[in-house]
């Protein structure tokens, strides 16, 4: 009798986890990175990439359920978003946009009009917009740190009109996210430029142009191989070429997402060094040191080559 008991009681507890397991595949959100289902007892906001998860982050701790709409590895410029998105949405108080990224150009409109009672906030409100070398304009206005302190701050001041009671909180880490984050990024920029003053490159070739915001704040140049999905000529490719021979160009920026013959053929041509990066991910704070380094060693390696006595151009050919 005791053996049939602890079979029926083991067979309970069988089934009752079978069920626990399929509720939760169920109800798993794995657009968004793996994440754990949204909190019920917090309010949600959306964004529409990582990096502004990581600046909601920064703002409002963990108060809040961030919904990212573009997972990590699509391309925000064509992805589109899944019905169960769409309902994740409809729970929204706050939608963070970029500006004038190209899933918003999209699909703004149809995700306001699925979410009536979410406020939209342009966190691009303040930022000079920029244009690319082709006259485009660039909607990669985080990749700078007075625009990630613009960003900040059109977050938190939403955050604190929404939730009065927290708005000393949510001042209070906006400070520390300056001082902590912003003020020592900025420090290691200056440190990396100053090891190279007065020789330091000031010209880099990058495959999409998503650098604009980050190349005028540190009085930069940045050539684009690829704009708004047109690829160069064979005549344009070749004047590229030889612009980052004449101007001692080594270093190219890549895409995981843009794998291209074109950048092959550039790197063939200059002996450039071609560096991954990752505007979209969610670790801001390293994406941007990581590209100082790299072109702040692309003018170490130029100035090595200087006093050897050879000229830039010989070298690279």
């Amino acid at each position: 009798m005791k053996r049939i008991l602890h079979l029926i009681i083991l067979s309970s507890c069988m089934i009752t986890g079978c069920i626990c397991m399929l509720a939760s595949c169920k109800n798993g959100n794995s657009y968004n990175n793996g994440k754990k289902d949204l909190d019920p007892n917090k309010p949600t906001v959306t964004v529409t990439i990582e990096p502004f998860r990581y600046f909601v982050e920064q703002i409002a701790g963990d108060d809040v359920n961030v919904n990212v709409m573009v997972p990590a590895g699509s391309s925000p410029e064509t992805y589109e978003p899944t019905p169960q998105q769409m309902v994740d949405l409809s729970q929204s108080v706050f939608y963070f946009k970029v500006g004038q990224i190209g899933f918003e150009k999209t699909w703004m409109k149809k995700l306001q009009q699925n979410a009536p009672d979410m406020k939209v906030i342009d966190t691009s409100a303040g930022i000079r917009m920029l244009k690319t070398q082709s006259g485009n304009i660039d909607p990669h206005t985080w990749m700078s740190i007075k625009s990630a302190d613009i960003i900040t701050s059109n977050i938190a001041k939403a955050l604190m009109e929404k939730y009065p009671e927290k708005a000393e909180e949510y001042k209070k880490r906006l400070r520390d996210f300056r001082k902590n984050k912003l003020d020592k990024l900025q420090n290691e920029i200056d440190k990396y430029q100053s090891s190279i003053k007065g020789e330091k490159q000031k010209s880099f070739v990058i495959y999409h142009p998503t650098l604009t915001y980050f190349a005028k704040e540190n009085g930069l140049q940045q050539y684009a191989i690829e704009e708004e999905g047109r690829e160069p000529s064979i005549t344009q490719l070749k004047e590229l070429i030889q612009r980052a021979k004449s101007e001692g160009i080594n270093l190219i920026f890549v895409q995981k997402e843009f794998s291209n013959r074109n950048i092959q053929v550039f790197i063939n041509a200059t002996h450039s060094k071609a560096v991954e990066i990752n505007p979209l991910s969610y670790d801001w704070e390293g994406q941007m040191l990581l590209i100082t380094k790299e072109i702040a060693n692309s003018g170490k390696k130029i100035r090595a080559i200087d006093k050897k006595g050879k000229s830039k151009r010989n070298t690279l050919d």
